[in-house]
């Protein structure tokens, strides 16, 4: 799929796109969904995080936490398609609006104007991403994940590994895509590095699902 090289895009258009994508990322699935049901602020547990792992966390709801890993990807779905049917109407090329729209969500999951630019760590909204830019990348990706984990239980090692080998392996294999899976990466990848002076300490807990209040950030 070639991305971000096909027909030219009026300043007009792309502003729409990446808006109405950071719209769509920015509502707080994880922090709805926790406040409601389970009347906390998940901001307040955990990792303080919006996200499929941190609503386990917080609420030890199986419910719950599908329900926030379906809003956060469903997300991602809605501004692919809100970035494709924006590039349609203005006449420019379908798989870069989506594109835009679709990393612009990333960005507006993980620093949400709702939430003061707090939010998640874009995994789940850029799963759809990812997988409207390069398919074959996903499967990687949770190998790289689930070797990782298996032999160092550090869930937060193995999203990070995975995140920064990714991009490496599409410039590689899939040149046409490495631009935008490299901004995905850098996004996902930039709410994870607070945690690598944990690793490197040996303080990141390994395998934790379960915390008290206002811990383990």
């Amino acid at each position: 799929m070639m991305v971000f090289y096909g027909e030219y895009m009026d300043i007009t258009s792309v502003i729409t796109m990446g808006f109405v994508g950071y719209l769509l990322g920015a509502t707080p699935t994880g922090f709805l969904v926790v406040k409601y049901f389970a009347k906390k602020s998940i901001l307040e547990w955990g990792s303080g995080n919006v996200g499929t792992l941190n609503t386990f966390r917080a609420t030890k709801s199986r419910f719950l936490t599908l329900l926030t890993f379906s809003g956060d990807t469903t997300k991602g779905v809605l501004a692919l398609a809100a970035g494709y049917a924006i590039a349609d109407a203005f006449g420019g090329d379908l798989d870069t609006g989506a594109t835009i729209s679709g990393i612009m969500a990333v960005l507006g999951h993980n620093f949400s104007v709702f939430l003061r630019f707090k939010g998640g760590k874009g995994l789940a909204t850029g799963l759809p991403v990812l997988i409207f830019l390069s398919p074959f990348l996903v499967p990687i990706w949770i190998a790289i994940w689930v070797v990782t984990v298996s032999l160092t239980r550090l869930l937060v090692l193995g999203q990070i590994l995975g995140t920064v080998l990714v991009p490496v392996i599409a410039f590689f294999v899939f040149p046409e895509d490495a631009i935008p899976v490299l901004l995905l990466g850098v996004l996902v990848f930039i709410r994870h590095a607070s945690r690598i002076r944990k690793i490197v300490n040996r303080t990141e807990p390994k395998l934790y699902f379960s915390v008290d209040e206002a811990t383990q950030r």
